[in-house]
């Protein structure tokens, strides 16, 4: 609940400070006092637009703080922890500076906040019932959760929204599968070329260092027989030849051994060097002949070498990292059947949820036209209390076939719509034109869902708006009944909605020098009399006026009994 409102600089409130309590607060006044600005105080802490008309004249800066009580309001803790704020008293507090020059400050539990964030932080907090942007009853996703709570079809509703989560991220997952299937396709086509580009070559990791060698060789083929010939000539040509040379000197050299037996060592030593230099010499013919020109094998290494340094530049340095980019692309390869077999799986468990959403929103749904039916001829008795007996209170509820097409909280969605005279068509509560009749209206569905709703704190303005006499006392004692289950804020002109409350509030306008002020008083017992007499019977008070009020708060506290 709304525990404390502090304003200060805006219009003509210099400064004031509010507390509410549990139960009805009643806010009244004469006209132009100043309540207005109470509901529009309280609108910028829900995060309304702020404006720098607001700020009182001569100053440069206004300020409002709320201090609101999260005792009976659960879900508030775990939405400020949502937004990253943290609340160990069970406390809100939210202060709003509007500065002339336009620095504006917004600041939530002593933390600096933005604007979006407190706007929020804070939907669903007040439900302003009148004229405001704040009017939550007006929401679609508003009316539809209503409807399941008078229903008792929150559990199932919430049930089916769970499916509905796990149904649309697999649905997302599968979209971005199929978004990417075809170029996974084309990724796959370049891999297994890629793969089949490499496999081809059968690669060893010593081939292409044993080709280099070998084509150098047949490169070098008539080079080495050239060189070879010239080796042979040497050794043995007729004219200067080694090998003659050898026979000669060896032929001498047997005629000094003839005639001298100590060079025997070095004729032997002689004959050996000829036997091993003919031996040179056929080995030399061998090898000439043995020298064969192959270009067709030349091309051959020349092509498989090219071949490898094609490989070696598209997928490696060398044939290890050709090898091991092999293993990389066969890898992705496996992985990319892994997400196709991921789809596949996908499809099927998105099939039997479509199956079980389907079945259960069925249920749902036709649960949900019974409750619309009973919620219907509820709130149209409400209003017929509250002098709107023509008024006839309508639910519209149209159903999607497609679990695609299903919002949050399924196939569902609602329209609560009110034909307020006879013979007009009904019309969306959003768009009713009187600001008294939204809220009684609104007033009339609270009613019936007094104890449920999940809001902290009603504000309804206007809602005496073109009523009186018993009617008005109707809508006080409507009022009373919501404020038994929530904190109910309201700004009233009627005495008979007034002798209702549980906390009575007086904004009053006065004089101070030459400047225009604005209080909010706190009434006791004797003040709320005085109040309801002047309301009553104008700002003379008599004792029949007074009496009339004490009558008329005797009558409010015994139709609650």
């Amino acid at each position: 609940m709304l525990e404390v409102l502090r304003i200060k600089n805006i219009a003509i409130i210099d400064s004031a400070e509010i507390r509410f309590k549990r139960g009805l607060n009643i806010i009244s006044g004469e006209t132009g006092a100043g309540k207005s600005i109470v509901i529009e105080a309280i609108s910028l802490l829900l995060g309304g637009r702020a404006s720098v008309e607001l700020i009182r004249s001569g100053c440069d800066e206004a300020v409002i703080e709320g201090l609101f009580d999260l005792s009976d309001i659960g879900w508030m803790t775990e939405r400020l922890q949502q937004y990253g704020f943290e609340s160990h008293t069970r406390e809100l507090l939210v202060k709003r500076s509007v500065h002339r020059a336009g620095r504006h400050r917004i600041s939530v539990n002593g933390e600096l906040a933005t604007l979006s964030t407190l706007q929020g932080l804070c939907e669903g907090l007040i439900d302003l019932c009148g004229q405001s942007e704040h009017q939550s009853l007006v929401k679609p996703t508003m009316q539809l959760d209503l409807l399941d709570r008078y229903g008792g079809l929150t559990d199932q509703s919430k049930s089916l929204s769970s499916l509905l989560k796990q149904y649309r991220h697999l649905s997302r997952e599968m979209e971005r599968l199929q978004k990417e299937e075809f170029d996974r396709e084309k990724r796959a086509e370049f891999l297994k070329f890629q793969i089949e580009d490499i496999r081809s070559a059968e690669l060893s990791l010593d081939e292409e260092d044993r080709l280099q060698r070998e084509k150098q060789l047949l490169q070098s083929t008539e080079l080495r027989a050239q060189t070879a010939e010239s080796v042979r000539q040497v050794l043995d040509s007729e004219e200067d030849g080694v090998l003659n040379s050898l026979r000669i000197a060896l032929q001498k050299l047997r005629g000094l051994l003839s005639m001298d037996e100590s060079v025997q060592g070095i004729a032997d030593s002689l004959e050996r060097a000829l036997i091993e230099t003919e031996d040179v010499g056929l080995s030399m013919s061998r090898y000439i002949n043995s020298i064969e020109l192959d270009p067709e094998r030349l091309k051959m290494l020349q092509d498989r070498l090219a071949l490898l340094a094609d490989l070696r530049r598209k997928y490696g340095g060398n044939i290890t990292d050709v090898l091991k980019t092999l293993e990389e692309l066969e890898t992705e390869l496996a992985a990319m059947g892994n997400d196709h077999a991921r789809l596949k799986q996908i499809e099927t468990e998105i099939a039997g949820f479509q199956k079980e959403l389907r079945g259960d929103g069925k249920k749902l749904t036709l649960a949900r036209k019974k409750i619309s039916e009973m919620l219907s001829d509820s709130v149209s008795g409400e209003l017929k209390d509250l002098k709107m007996g023509e008024a006839k209170f309508s639910i519209e509820m149209s159903s999607k076939d497609t679990v695609a097409e299903w919002g949050a909280n399924g196939p569902d969605s609602v329209q609560f719509v009110v034909q307020t005279n006879r013979g007009e068509a009904a019309r969306p509560l959003g768009k009713i034109a009187s600001g008294g009749e939204l809220s009684r209206l609104m007033l009339a569905i609270r009613r019936v869902i007094s104890d449920r709703g999940g809001i902290g704190v009603y504000l309804f303005d206007e809602i005496d708006a073109g009523i009186g006499g018993q009617t008005a006392f109707q809508v006080g004692k409507k009022l009373k009944s919501v404020a038994s289950y929530n904190q109910v804020i309201c700004i009233t002109h009627l005495p008979q909605v007034a002798s209702f409350a549980d906390h009575h509030l007086s904004v009053r306008k006065g004089i101070n020098g030459t400047r225009t002020l604005t209080e909010v008083k706190e009434l006791g017992s004797t003040e709320k009399k005085e109040e309801l007499a002047r309301m009553l019977g104008g700002p003379d008070l008599t004792k029949k006026s007074l009496d009339n009020a004490s009558e008329l708060l005797e009558l409010a506290q015994v139709s609650c009994l």
